[in-house]
């Protein structure tokens, strides 16, 4: 309760403060909508940028990057735009989303001050997501934008580790906003889905068992078809003094009464030969 309670304060401090706000939007469902006011270029370009992912506007997107990709970036740079991390981490969504030339944003991460966040971009831009020098709340973040196909569980419960370090996750409004939705991911997506997949699991087994069972009984009932047509040929084979001592139709049905019987009121011949056919198929508890 604590957490939540720290959570939502946090998030309703942030309604006079645009940039913050914006990245909530862009990782969340909320709406956005551009701010009112007179703000830098690359300002302009954060908040137009969010818009456009929002939007799913590639075109929109392209604009806003042409723009800032045209600025030239040099070793030890200190131009505000290379280290203001809501701008990097928007850039990097879109390049990716519309699958936009990274060269220029990585020049850029590369000439940042180095550190977990800064290591975060570049992974993430490459596709490096599985290091352990990234910021666990970053990528789960992004994955979930971008692809959440690509969110394993092994990565939900690292995200959920690192988080405990709070020290680390509040050291800037940026990382702060970033852990929190990172949270709520671990809470939405990981435990319903391994709930809903639990279920879904035992829902088919007991499928899979009702329709093994029926397939036993079929191919059971063909494997007596079969020995009685067997018996029956057999029974054709024999010389014709030998038929005189038998009759072939009381034969067969003395022969299917026999096995019929052995399978109908002998219940542990019929569970094994459900138990061969569960194993055929690779299932191995046929409790």
């Amino acid at each position: 309760m604590v957490f939540i309670e720290e959570k939502h304060s946090y998030l309703s401090s942030l309604a006079n403060q645009p940039k913050q706000a914006a990245l909530v939007a862009l990782v969340t469902d909320e709406v956005f909508q551009l701010p009112q006011g007179s703000f830098s270029e690359p300002d302009t370009i954060y908040y137009s940028s969010i818009q456009a992912i929002k939007k799913n506007s590639k075109e929109s997107f392209e604009s806003q990057y042409a723009k800032i990709s045209k600025r030239k970036v040099s070793e030890n740079s200190v131009a505000p735009f290379i280290h203001d991390d809501f701008l990097i981490f928007t850039l990097v969504i879109g390049v990716l989303k519309f699958e936009c030339d990274k060269e220029w944003l990585l020049g850029v991460i590369r000439n940042r001050a180095r550190g977990k966040v800064t290591t975060s971009f570049e992974n993430l831009l490459i596709g490096n997501y599985l290091s352990k020098a990234n910021n666990q709340s970053m990528v789960l973040v992004f994955l979930f934008l971008l692809d959440k196909s690509k969110i394993t569980n092994d990565q939900l419960n690292e995200a959920y580790n690192t988080m405990s370090d709070t020290k680390e996750s509040f050291n800037s409004d940026f990382i702060r906003i970033v852990y929190y939705r990172a949270f709520d991911i671990v809470i939405q997506f990981k435990l319903p889905r391994d709930a809903d997949e639990v279920s879904r699991l035992l829902e088919f087994e007991g499928r899979f068992k009702k329709r093994i069972n029926i397939f036993s009984i079929v191919v059971y009932n063909l494997f007596i078809i079969g020995i009685l047509c067997g018996a029956y040929k057999a029974f054709q084979l024999l010389p014709e003094d030998k038929k005189l001592f038998v009759n072939d139709l009381n034969l067969i049905l003395g022969l299917g009464a026999v096995i019929g019987l052995s399978g109908n009121f002998i219940p542990k011949l019929k569970t094994k030969f459900q138990e061969m056919i569960l194993r055929a198929f690779g299932y191995q508890n046929t409790k």
